[in-house]
């Protein structure tokens, strides 16, 4: 799970809110450094200055898909606007500014989705970071601090979500409500830790997840390949995976529940909206682990 800072031209960004791009395309010329350990659905916030200010702050966010290698030609035939400028020959004009010299015959560009701008910037002390002014490309925000992503999104939520922007097809407030979710429970389980067991029942159990991470609407608790997690507006219904053999039962029984009550703990102490709802993961008696859950009253 990364969250990173990137520099981005305020103007660009003005058009994609005004136009109301749910999808862009960033481009970056190839002497640019890489990202490592930024994967699908990571978030990138904008780091620009706002539409009224000089001081630049985060003023939004949307997240990585995928990096392409297109030219320039390529970009606008297949992206067109959600390159943030109206015409070819604009997007041509900005290029060339930026890499000071021909056009290079192919960019690399970060498709992003999922766009979501707040109504006011959040400025990086105010959330206990530090970000150099005069930062040119992009840093990662949560390499020392991991809930730093999730202060960001907090202090968004108190400030406002721009649903000018939405459309009849995506809700930026559902985007951002989901991510916001999303990232504490996140933060929940790396405190939890991964579930213990032999090298056997560790295997049983990713297999366990990688098939619930299949059925519609499942995916990972980011950062984790044993826990699962399904959002639907504020319904949060996590699945823990239960894998005992004869000898260890009632050790990993007790494990389990006191996994269960640690994510019930945890969501509380940091004051989440929303009560989780359990499921177990177990490749055994599933009546036994229904019944268990009612036992302990989750």
């Amino acid at each position: 799970m990364s969250s990173i800072a990137y520099v981005t031209d305020e103007k660009m960004l003005e058009y994609h809110r005004l136009c109301r791009n749910r999808t862009i395309l960033f481009w970056r010329l190839s002497s640019k450094k890489n990202f490592r350990d930024f994967k699908k659905g990571d978030i990138l916030f904008f780091f620009a200055k706002p539409r009224y200010g000089r001081k630049k702050g985060l003023i939004g966010y949307a997240h990585y898909d995928s990096t392409k290698r297109m030219s320039l030609r390529q970009m606008w035939e297949k992206y067109g606007g959600c390159t943030g400028y109206d015409s070819e020959a604009l997007l041509r004009e900005a290029v060339e500014k930026a890499s000071r010299r021909d056009i290079p015959d192919k960019l690399n560009c970060l498709l992003l989705t999922n766009v979501v701008f707040f109504l006011s910037p959040i400025y990086p002390e105010e959330v206990g970071l530090k970000i150099p002014a005069n930062l040119e490309s992009y840093c990662y925000l949560d390499k020392n601090d991991p809930e730093i992503t999730v202060r960001i999104l907090q202090k968004a939520e108190m400030t406002g979500i721009d649903l000018w922007s939405s459309d009849e097809n995506e809700d930026p407030a559902e985007i951002f409500r989901r991510d916001e979710l999303n990232h504490q429970f996140a933060m929940i389980c790396k405190k939890i830790g991964a579930p213990d067991g032999s090298d056997r029942e560790k295997i049983q159990t990713r297999k366990l997840a990688a098939n619930k991470t299949q059925e519609p609407g499942w995916r990972y608790i980011r950062g984790s390949r044993t826990d699962c997690i399904y959002i639907e507006n504020d319904t949060v219904r996590i699945a823990v995976p239960y894998v005992y053999q004869a000898n260890d039962k009632e050790l990993r029984t007790r494990e389990l529940i006191g996994r269960i009550m640690m994510y019930t703990a945890y969501a509380r102490r940091e004051k989440i909206r929303c009560t989780p709802v359990f499921e177990i993961m177990t490749q055994k008696d599933k009546e036994e682990a229904e019944n268990l859950l009612r036992e302990i009253g989750i």
